[in-house]
């Protein structure tokens, strides 16, 4: 493999989009064709988002693969060929870097701006380069297409607010069937991460031969349900090894998919017995048990795996008689003979096993709130001699947090740990709520936030409620909570209209954030309802700026959701509210940056200028006024624009660097649309210009272009 962190699914990333690229170049096309490439690109770049952090649906995919003979056989060639690829790998950054010198060596000018987009998407840290692919040699401006994108999939995708999220692949574990496709292939060994690469690559492909139909269907396609996830399953049994079936089961089990988990876990044992996974899968179904409550069948399986390791060595047994003791306290049982045992086996142990048994006997004792029991333990693992340096560090570690608190005798004080225990379960359970959300799969999120037992996790359950399509009324505690809520049911506008209509009030009169309250509902709403419900909601007194406030809040939500046109018409209604001068000059302003994303810069100019007739103490404005008249090529007005920005608000680094980079291009231009790149401080911008001039200026690109941090290291570049 040549690159780490996802190395074909980048090549095969780049590939894909210089194809479209290509047709984005096209002298020909219409505005129509080139919104239909760009919403192509939209689709593929949430496919990838999707694959990478929910299992379910990478597991469906997988699936889907398998089962046609041709995209499975490009599968297994590939795997074949990962095995045999013996080059060092590289980090995707400077891959990337390479990939772009390469492009600009060979000529090849539609690779060049897919790979720039990956690269500047890396830089910033966002996922931009749909939008960066479609903007190349376009007369609509980057923000443009951004808005695009984002109206695109609030329009085409359930619960859009995931696919925005924060969720990126794991990677301490493997995901559904990508174990049992190796098998498949005949390379079982293949690590992890590059077995991953090679099924993303084929599923890219496989995914750009659907129909936009096809493509949204499978985009908006639920978590599979228990039944779903035994026919997934099914073919994991009738490998030779348990390992593809188990690395699944612990994916279900670890992403807390537990019924599935379970069940997977019992077949195991009916397919494999007599093996390791026999033993594991017992424990792990009595994990499964014992958290839901169940301690009599918990009990029942954690007796199955302890007869199971009979012969498996003093730890393995060690380790099930522990499992009992657990879970018979649980059931109010006397467990010391159980201890009993297990000390006289920790005492013929070796010693790394016997601290490893330590160990395991003082997180058990933690669970438990025994922390005395603990302690000595964990004294037991650091008085060892020659002991295993991270055993050691562990023990340590923990011991350490316990002596800051100790009580007045020396002893740990049980009140103050277990109240600290509580809180980490519950910050643990919340993260987990949230990345669970974040990868697809709401109903666990759920259990996770119920778990943590948190009053800070409303609004997280209330979210994941809708999503996983639960009854959400319940977890509905707000007027804006209930407008979701019957927003999703579909109910008469004016019940929508007057819950949000009290939300918004309320949010108004406590000066919290109204677009926060209007946003979540319009996904949920069609053009026409949205509109009658906007109206409603912003059809108040002009008291204190009121239906100003109301309509620029509208404005707000309406731009989040990539809708720049009715954005625009809500801050048209509040300027005709007749608010108040300082009012009135920040909503010319909000216009104004919007016509700028929008890419009408004139029209944004002209915004600004109207803004600052009324308060000329208007950096923000400014600012604006600058970028719109640099994107028009006006340096020279732009520069005199930021040096105002700039002496209202000197602290502001976005403001100084636009200043200094203006000033450098109004006295020398270049080219426009790379010195517009220089000109605007947007993360990875700087670094794109720098690499764009030095193309212009030699003709190659060296990978420490890349690198640029200021403006002064790009000078050089340009003449």
């Amino acid at each position: 493999m040549r690159v780490s962190e996802g190395n074909l699914t980048q090549q095969y990333y780049c590939d894909y989009l210089t194809i479209l690229a290509e047709e984005i170049f096209s002298a020909t096309e219409t505005e129509a064709v080139r919104k239909s490439v760009h919403e192509n690109i939209v689709f593929r770049n949430l496919f990838l988002h999707r694959m990478s952090v929910d299992g379910g649906f990478h597991a469906r995919v997988v699936s889907a693969i398998l089962r046609q003979p041709d995209d499975s056989r490009v599968l297994m060639d590939l795997l074949a060929v990962a095995e045999q690829a013996d080059v060092d790998a590289l980090p995707v950054e400077e891959w990337l870097k390479r990939e772009y010198a390469s492009a600009v060596e060979v000529k090849n000018g539609a690779r060049m701006i897919a790979v720039e987009a990956l690269l500047r998407s890396y830089i910033s840290g966002t996922n931009q380069a749909a939008e960066i692919i479609a903007s190349a040699g376009d007369s609509h401006p980057l923000s443009w297409w951004q808005l695009e994108t984002r109206r695109i999939t609030v329009a085409e995708i359930a619960n859009p607010d995931m696919y925005f999220g924060v969720g990126r692949r794991p990677f301490w574990h493997e995901f559904p069937l990508d174990r049992y496709a190796a098998v498949a292939a005949g390379v079982p060994d293949l690590p992890p991460q590059e077995i991953y690469d090679c099924v993303v690559c084929i599923a890219g492909a496989w995914f750009s031969s659907l129909t936009r139909e096809e493509m949204i269907a499978w985009l908006n396609m639920p978590q599979p349900t228990l039944s779903e996830w035994e026919t997934l399953c099914a073919p994991l049994l009738k490998c030779e090894t348990p390992d593809a079936a188990l690395s699944t089961a612990n994916w279900l089990y670890a992403s807390g998919n537990n019924d599935p988990a379970m069940d997977l876990y019992a077949n195991i044992t009916l397919a494999f017995p007599g093996t390791s996974a026999e033993i594991s899968s017992f424990e792990l179904i009595g994990t499964i048990l014992r958290k839901s409550g169940d301690f009599d069948n918990a009990f029942e399986a954690y007796k199955s795996a302890f007869i199971a390791s009979r012969g498996a060595g003093g730890y393995q047994t060690a380790i099930g008689l522990k499992n009992l003791c657990e879970v018979g306290e649980d059931l109010g049982e006397d467990m010391s003979e159980y201890y009993t045992r297990i000390a006289g086996i920790a005492d013929m142990l070796p010693m790394p096993e016997k601290l490893r048994l330590y160990l395991e006997l003082a997180a058990s004792c933690r669970r438990r709130r025994a922390y005395e029991e603990e302690y000595r333990y964990l004294e037991q693992v650091i008085d060892a001699e020659d002991g295993d340096e991270g055993l050691m560090s562990a023990a340590m570690s923990r011991l350490s947090e316990m002596n800051s608190c100790l009580s007045a005798d020396g002893k740990p004080d049980a009140v103050s740990l277990a109240a600290r225990d509580t809180e980490t379960e519950s910050a643990v359970a919340v993260t987990r709520g949230t990345a669970a959300y974040f990868g697809f799969d709401p109903v666990c999120a759920l259990e996770w936030y119920g778990r943590s037992g948190s009053p800070d996790v409303l609004s997280l359950q209330f979210s994941a409620a809708m999503a996983a399509g639960a009854d959400a009324g319940e977890y509905a505690r707000t007027p804006a909570q209930r407008a979701v809520v019957l927003a999703g049911k579909g109910v008469p506008v004016m019940e929508i209209s007057r819950e949000l209509n009290t939300a918004v009030t309320n949010a108004w009169q406590g000066g919290g954030d109204v677009s926060a309250v209007i946003e979540p509902v319009i996904p949920y709403l069609s053009p026409e309802n949205l509109g009658a419900v906007l109206a409603a909601v912003t059809a108040r007194s002009t008291r204190d700026d009121e239906r100003a406030i109301v309509c620029s809040a509208a404005s707000q939500a309406l731009l989040s959701a990539g809708r720049a046109d009715e954005a625009r018409s809500m801050l048209r209604a509040a300027l005709r509210a007749n608010p108040g001068r300082e009012m009135r000059s920040r909503l010319f302003a909000e216009l104004g940056w919007l016509e700028y994303e929008a890419g009408a810069f004139a029209a944004a100019a002209d915004a600004c200028d109207a803004a600052l007739k009324i308060n000329d103490q208007f950096p923000a404005a400014w600012a604006c006024r600058a970028r719109a008249l640099a994107g028009m090529g006006r340096y020279d007005e732009a520069f005199s624009a930021s040096g105002y920005a700039v002496g209202q608000n000197p602290s502001n680094a976005s403001y100084q660097h636009l200043r200094a980079a203006l000033g450098i291009v109004s006295a020398s231009p270049v080219d426009p649309c790379i010195d517009l790149m220089f000109v605007l401080p947007e993360p990875g911008c700087l670094q794109a210009a720098a690499a764009r001039y030095t193309v212009r200026k030699t003709g190659a690109c060296p990978p420490a272009v890349w690198d640029v941090s200021g403006i002064e290291d790009v000078i050089p570049m340009r003449v």
